[in-house]
């Protein structure tokens, strides 16, 4: 699985700043270690932050039992999915973040690590949306991540990873007006590995209620006591 764990240690004010869009009321952050499931501010087109699942329902789901829901799409043959391919031209959003975690294996050890940008900005994560009709009445927006080749940094940790979007691409990708046949192939791809970084966390990343204290994003030293033997993801 990946992308699994993403963090937004940022004030809803800085990110809205960022996106050059209007701060909504009602979302709090930062936060530190958000897992599928929960609900995170999005970014559509018209300029627009909400607060979405993570997570994809697909509109045409049926009844109260929810089977489908991918917290990520893959990048390749993304146009060819059924899940997919309409939500390219209509449901394409940016997920905001600061970083992401991925778990490095060691036998039957697996320690969490962190990625960002080195300038420790936020970032945006190209992803998918999608509204659905609950059947005792509501709309549920919800999101999948889209996942691409690893770059040389991810690649010794995972084989996939989140695609970051550049800023350059940002609106074209929002702007649902425009063509992706060609724009994909450019867009969906691996983020360049010199301008991000990655260290060592600490092992209570692995508790996703665990999600309101910085201390998660402070780096440890490897042979730290800190990490965990994990085989539940």
């Amino acid at each position: 699985m990946m992308c699994g764990r993403f963090s937004i240690a940022v004030r809803i004010g800085n990110l809205a700043e960022r996106f050059g869009v209007s701060e909504p009321p009602g979302i709090f952050l930062p936060r530190f270690n958000i897992a599928p499931g929960e609900e995170v501010p999005v970014i559509t087109g018209s300029a627009r932050m909400s607060m979405m699942r993570w997570g994809l329902i697909p509109s045409w789901t049926t009844g109260d039992k929810i089977t489908l829901t991918p917290i990520n799409a893959r990048a390749e043959g993304i146009t060819e999915k059924k899940l997919f391919r309409a939500l390219l031209s209509k449901g394409r959003c940016i997920i905001p973040a600061t970083g992401f975690y991925e778990w490095k294996k060691s036998g039957n050890r697996k320690s969490p690590m962190y990625f960002r940008m080195k300038s420790q900005e936020v970032f945006g994560m190209a992803g998918l949306c999608d509204s659905w009709e609950a059947p005792e009445g509501g709309i549920v927006w919800s999101f999948t991540i889209i996942t691409t080749q690893p770059n040389s940094l991810v690649l010794p940790i995972h084989n996939r990873m989140p695609v970051l979007l550049r800023r350059r691409y940002e609106n074209q990708w929002l702007d649902h007006a425009s063509d992706m046949d060609e724009g994909l192939a450019t867009m969906l791809t691996p983020y360049p590995p010199e301008e991000m970084e990655m260290y060592p966390v600490t092992k209570k990343v692995n508790t996703p209620s665990f999600k309101s204290e910085p201390t998660v994003l402070e780096e440890i030293h490897e042979n730290s006591n800190d990490l965990v033997t994990w085989d539940t993801r």
